[in-house]
């Protein structure tokens, strides 16, 4: 779990971050960009689970984050905005949280990081889904996976591709990523009217030369 630092002392509430690791990986691997989302203001709930690709673990989280808001005895009860579920995820991870997305009323958005998209699962999604990749990643070619799970969604999408990212940069070099992925979360869990012209055509991201084949729908 982790936090926004002033969450203790404040009476507001928080949207929430359900994280899928990818296979085989351990969380720890993630926190360093785990902990930004939380320093940008958002509860992150991420399971342990090594294997997490039909997406039940991470609805198992949405569950235990609702019933943490309601336990008096819990750090975070009161402050979750139940309204503002977020499931996101990296490799295996990122096909948990398409999976879980369209399976999942609670959560509204997706943000699938080198995802192991089947497109067959990818096509039951309508809600808003970014799909990150890298130019070099050797694992999850995007042409395999990414790109035709961008074209089987049915709801809002956005796809962009990291020049020279490979499909462990979220792990050693969260930074080339973070920025957008919290850009992404604020669009669609804080209605912030700035993130959503990031993500449309001729908005920063289009526009930026460290990432390429910028398409959105």
């Amino acid at each position: 779990m982790f936090y926004p630092s002033d969450l203790t002392e404040s009476n507001r509430e928080y949207p929430v971050i359900v994280w899928a690791n990818g296979t085989g990986c351990i969380t720890q691997l993630y926190f360093n960009l785990l902990k930004s989302f939380a320093a940008a203001g958002y509860i992150v709930a991420a399971d342990t689970s090594v294997m997490t690709a039909d997406g039940t673990a991470q609805s198992d989280t949405v569950d235990y984050i609702l019933e943490k808001n309601g336990d008096p005895s819990s750090v975070f009860y009161g402050k979750v905005d139940t309204d503002n579920i977020a499931a996101a995820g990296h490799s295996q991870g990122g096909r948990s949280a398409v999976n879980a997305g369209a399976a999942d009323s609670r959560i509204k958005c997706v943000l699938s990081i080198a995802g192991s998209n089947f497109k067959y699962e990818a096509a039951k999604l309508s809600k808003p889904v970014f799909f990150m990749t890298g130019t070099l990643d050797l694992m999850v070619l995007s042409s395999m996976w990414v790109k035709p799970a961008y074209g089987a969604v049915t709801g809002p999408a956005v796809y962009a591709s990291l020049k020279g990212g490979v499909h462990t940069t979220c792990i050693f070099t969260p930074d080339k990523i973070s920025a957008y992925a919290i850009a992404w979360f604020d669009a669609n869990l804080k209605d912030d009217d700035a993130a959503k012209t990031v993500f449309v055509s001729g908005g920063a991201l289009s526009n930026d030369s460290n990432w390429k084949d910028f398409m959105c729908k």
